[in-house]
């Protein structure tokens, strides 16, 4: 609705993207990831949707209560805040024009059409920028849309097991285990909102647009510096160890570990010298510094039962939040319950610093949602709700004509 939009505008006056024009026809994760940085941070974004269904999203669960199922899909909720959503059948040769029409006065488009689809439909990569040298245009694949596997199809655990995090992830013996919900996509939107900010600048510099490629299995194989380092200059293969990861190899060190307490786990990060010393002193065991046989961190791994039995005796009878806090408070060493994220809402620390927000929608009604994970002492990102199913559309397409 117009209403709500301008209410939007009136609250976005002082936001760094205010006056920039956002077209999104991605789907599902990685792109409206990007969008949703975008929207809060004052960038009016326009959600292109083919009829009848719109976003292939609005199909997945889990959902909230609501009599329109299309519209209390809780991944859709998260990833499409602040947006306006207009139906739109591109695949047409009137709908095809008309986006085209929309794309260009926008200033970013964000798409997500691989190379099959591109073939297809018959899109080139220059299609819009041709039209509007001022548009800066990304891409967010599983592949790219270079190279033999950039007509494929994806889904999270492919881009894991492809990325070696698969690999790397669970106990050697075992098989490998995947990390819940859709983390690729999400690193990849991620990503993909620096990289429009990094084309806005250099529109800025230069004057032109630019095509701009999010490829998802590069999204993780950027992150493996310590495990390629490894197998670069050390010839080590990291395989997965679990919880044993840092016991086992040249590497080897104790303090990383996860044991149980009266109530549940708690994970110990210890890793230095000095955090190594403060773990004896509140263990009672001062007598493990003068150890020859702990005395370096390779020894202490080689000896992580013995280590791991002190640790446990020593939590008995004790809480997780009384073992959290007495080692963090008392003894700085970096020590954590393991969370349900039913605790997680209600950790005091996020608590504090408002991570989690509640957000009224006209058919999923209030449910509290994650903002953003950085705060900024002259803005304040803007949390609006999800665009219901083609809810723009006749203002949208009116100022078209």
């Amino acid at each position: 609705m117009q209403d709500r939009h301008s209410q939007n505008e009136q609250t976005a006056t002082n936001l760094p993207l205010r006056g920039i024009k956002v077209v999104e026809t991605a789907q599902g994760v990685a792109g409206p990831f990007c969008g949703r940085f975008l929207a809060a941070l004052g960038a009016r974004v326009i959600k292109v949707e083919r009829p009848p269904e719109g976003d292939w999203s609005r199909k997945i669960g889990p959902f909230l209560p609501g009599n329109v199922r299309s519209e209390c899909s809780a991944l859709y909720l998260y990833n499409n805040m602040g947006k306006e959503s207009v139906l739109l059948d591109w695949e047409t040769e009137s709908g095809m024009s008309a986006l085209e029409t929309l794309v260009s006065s926008a200033d970013i488009l964000i798409e997500d059409w691989d190379r099959a689809y591109r073939e297809e439909i018959g899109l080139t990569t220059d299609r819009f920028t041709t039209l509007h040298s001022e548009l800066i245009e990304i891409c967010a694949t599983p592949f790219g849309l270079t190279g033999p596997y950039s007509r494929w199809k994806s889904t999270p655990i492919v881009q894991l097991a492809l990325g070696g995090y698969l690999y790397l992830t669970g106990n050697s013996s075992e098989e490998p285990l995947m990390l819940p919900g859709h983390q690729p996509d999400y690193l990849t939107g991620l990503n993909a909102h620096n990289a429009v900010q990094i084309a806005l600048w250099e529109r800025v510099r230069s004057g032109g647009g630019q095509f701009l490629e999010m490829s998802m299995m590069e999204n993780l194989g950027a992150l493996h510096q310590f495990t390629f380092e490894m197998e670069t200059y050390s010839g080590v293969v990291r395989n997965r160890n679990g919880l044993q990861w840092n016991k086992v190899g040249p590497f080897a060190s104790y303090g990383i570990t996860t044991l149980p307490c009266d109530d549940g786990y708690v994970a110990f990060g210890a890793s230095t010298e000095d955090q190594w010393e403060r773990l004896c002193a509140m263990l009672g065991r001062e007598d493990l510094l003068d150890d020859p046989e702990f005395d370096t961190r390779l020894k202490r791994s080689q000896k992580s039962d013995t280590l791991d039995s002190l640790i446990t005796d020593w939590m008995k009878g004790k809480t997780r939040q009384e073992v959290f806090l007495e080692s963090s408070e008392k003894w700085f060493l970096p020590v954590a319950p393991v969370l349900n994220l039913n605790e997680v809402l209600r950790d005091p620390q996020f608590v504090h610093r408002n991570l989690f927000q509640p957000l009224s929608h006209p058919e999923a009604g209030e449910a509290l949602y994650p903002t953003f994970p950085f705060a900024m002492s002259e803005i304040k990102p803007t949390v609006a709700r999800a665009p219901l199913l083609g809810e723009h559309t006749s203002d949208v397409l009116r100022g078209l004509a």
